[in-house]
């Protein structure tokens, strides 16, 4: 998958200093991409660059120029001013944060260029009308890097990918290959439909979990008052003059309190460190894979995410199957739009490998992956069997989406529950602690 431009500084196995390009995702993948072409090489990598921006500001003369320069590092633009005769030349690294889109702007721009496809204008005229009326800054910047790279004469798939951080990985990879399918117009709609959905999802959790959310935060927070300063304060005072000690519970609390104050810093390390590990080996490609193999097993939500997989699958393989030719191109963009590295890798190097050396049909290539349902897989042998598999793939994405739809909307009714569940329990304990503070009994006897 490529995302961004990297050059990698090596020395040869003479020594000799040179430099590679490549394209990857991630810092992550070209350092995976750099190590392996090393080792086959027989190089030493030196350091690894990622392509940027960097203003500068240089005199020519009584004249002052100003602009932006795409390279690997800073001292390439000075050197390259230096040659032009520049002098007093300033470069400094331009920060251009690229966030999500607002989910109306860019479920309204796939939607109206899917309109637009419908009545045969040219995608160029499509992007150029949608840059100039959207109203999102960073979605109308994006929208503008994609006509430049492919005026450049850059792949869609690659100009899209680019734009990752404002569309979403899935949704730039979706709109990528549209252009590749011959049917740009279905694959727009069929990713507006899944964008719509995603935003509807994230719209009703929102708005029926706001008030649970703080709730409970509220409660945490207050919690958190009474077991680390509240109740030790009551503790230390009552404590030489309670009748027969603390009750259990209280004292079982302080005790925990003591125990945070006392280890607060390596307590916080304890539970940040495997939280920062986790993420940074799951930004790797393969952790990635690993972590997508395992996701889909967690119960019932491992359920959505594997049929969203499954239904996206279907859904560009039903568009770009084609009843005579080849279409191993099409199951490998199928594979690349499922949202899951693991499916992705498993159609790459077990279900295409063996439907090219062994002949393997598709269900059978498919069974092979170990992901799909058993369904999808009995579905698809019929469909083999009847040479209806373009039209399987469209009635498969069809009824995991409906599916989808309904499970969404119990996950949110699950996710409401769990929470109201936690707020019950800790009104419980903190009404159970003060009863139990209260009927602390002080010794009134003279000492």
């Amino acid at each position: 998958m490529r995302g961004h431009d990297y050059k990698i500084d090596v020395k040869d196995r003479t020594g000799k200093p040179t430099s590679r390009y490549i394209s990857a995702a991630s810092y992550f993948a070209a350092r995976e991409k750099a190590r392996a072409l090393a080792k086959q090489q027989g190089w030493t990598i030196t350091s690894i660059h990622k392509k940027k921006n960097f203003f500068y500001r240089v005199h020519r003369g009584a004249t002052v120029l100003e602009g932006t320069q795409s390279a690997y590092t800073r001292e390439e633009v000075l050197e390259a001013l230096k040659r032009l005769g520049g002098e007093k030349i300033n470069v400094r690294r331009e920060f251009e944060v690229n966030s999500r889109a607002s989910m109306g702007e860019l479920v309204s721009f796939i939607s109206t260029s899917a309109k637009l496809l419908e009545q045969k204008m040219p995608f160029h005229e499509i992007l150029q009308i949608m840059s100039n009326n959207i109203k999102d800054k960073n979605l109308k910047r994006a929208l503008r890097d994609i006509i430049k790279d492919l005026k450049d004469g850059m792949d869609s798939r690659d100009a899209f990918l680019r734009q990752s951080p404002v569309f979403g990985d899935d949704t730039a990879l979706m709109l990528g290959l549209a252009s590749r399918s011959g049917n740009m117009k279905s694959i727009f709609e069929s990713v507006a439909r899944f964008v719509e959905r995603l935003a509807d999802f994230k719209k009703a959790l929102a708005s029926s979990l706001i008030l649970p959310a703080v709730t409970s935060l509220a409660l945490v927070g207050a919690l958190v008052f009474y077991v680390l300063v509240l109740l030790p304060d009551m503790a230390e005072t009552l404590a030489p003059v309670a009748s027969g000690g603390l009750p259990p519970l209280t004292q079982m609390t302080i005790d925990f309190s003591e125990f945070v104050k006392a280890n607060f810093i390596l307590l916080a390390f304890a539970l940040t460190a495997p939280v920062v590990a986790f993420y940074i080996y799951i930004m790797t490609p393969k952790g990635r894979v690993v972590f997508d193999r395992f996701v889909v097993k967690i119960p019932y939500v491992g359920t959505i995410l594997r049929n969203t997989s499954v239904e996206m699958f279907c859904r560009v393989l039903g568009i770009m199957y084609t009843s005579s030719g080849e279409n191993i191109d099409a199951i490998q963009y199928a594979a690349e739009s499922s949202r899951n590295q693991y499916l992705e890798h498993q159609i790459k190097n077990v279900a295409i490998p063996t439907m090219l050396k062994y002949g393997t049909e598709l269900p059978k290539a498919l069974e092979w992956t170990t992901f799909f349902p058993e369904m999808a897989i009995s579905r698809f042998k019929t469909a083999s069997e009847t040479g209806t598999v373009k039209e399987t793939a469209v009635q498969l994405a069809d009824f995991y989406e409906m599916e989808n739809r309904y499970a969404l909307k119990n996950l949110t009714n699950m996710i409401e529950l769990g929470i109201s569940g936690m707020i019950m329990f800790v009104m419980i304990f903190l009404t159970y602690l003060s009863s139990e503070t209260a009927s602390i009994k002080i010794d009134t006897t003279p000492r």
